[in-house]
C-alpha cells in the first residue's frame, strides 16, 4: 500500500469513527460509482474492509454501507 492510500485510509477511518458517534452508530452510505472514479479511494476502502476496521452491509446494491468495527475504533484510539 502506498503512502497516499495509507493516509486516505486513515482519514476515511477517522471519518467513519466520527460519523458513528455523530449518528448514534449509523452507517455511512456511499455510491459505488464514486469508487470507480477514484482508484486510491477504492484501495483505501478495500484496505479498511480487509483489515477488519470497517464492514460493508451494502452487498447486492449499488451503494457501500460502511460502518466502523470495534477493531477500527481501537485503531483510531491507539493512533491519535
Amino acid at each position: 500500500m502506498n503512502e497516499e492510500v495509507k493516509k486516505l485510509s486513515d482519514v476515511l477511518l477517522q471519518s467513519l469513527y466520527d460519523y458513528h458517534f455523530a449518528t448514534n452508530g449509523g452507517s455511512y452510505n456511499l455510491p459505488k460509482a464514486m469508487l470507480n472514479a477514484d482508484l486510491n479511494s477504492k484501495l483505501a476502502i478495500d484496505h479498511l474492509l480487509e483489515a477488519g476496521y470497517a464492514t460493508d452491509s451494502g452487498q447486492g446494491t449499488d451503494h457501500l454501507i460502511l460502518a466502523i468495527t470495534d477493531q477500527g475504533m481501537d485503531y483510531i484510539k491507539n493512533n491519535k
